[in-house]
């Protein structure tokens, strides 16, 4: 059984307006470190995997760091939504 706290749908919603404009934000100034917001969406993709039960928040995180010019594959394997994005 999973003993992990529900984390509300609200807050995945929330995140991948975040998400979005974060990335905006580095793609059009020099304000928002890339390596950094990289590093932060690959940490944002493994919480999203074990936690989320939304195949939409993953693909829009692992996305973002696509366009950011990430293509680092992200753990943990074998869990909800491994295989959704090639």
């Amino acid at each position: 059984m999973n003993n992990q706290p529900q984390i509300p749908t609200d807050f995945w919603t929330e995140l991948e307006r975040k998400v979005s404009s974060n990335v905006d934000d580095a793609l059009n100034t020099d304000e928002v470190p890339r390596e950094l917001l990289i590093s932060y969406l690959r940490d944002l993709e493994i919480m999203a995997r074990t936690a989320c039960d939304r195949r939409q928040t993953v693909q829009i995180i692992a996305s973002a760091r696509s366009v950011l010019g990430d293509r680092t594959a992200v753990e943990p394997q074998g869990r909800p939504f491994t295989y959704a994005i090639t």
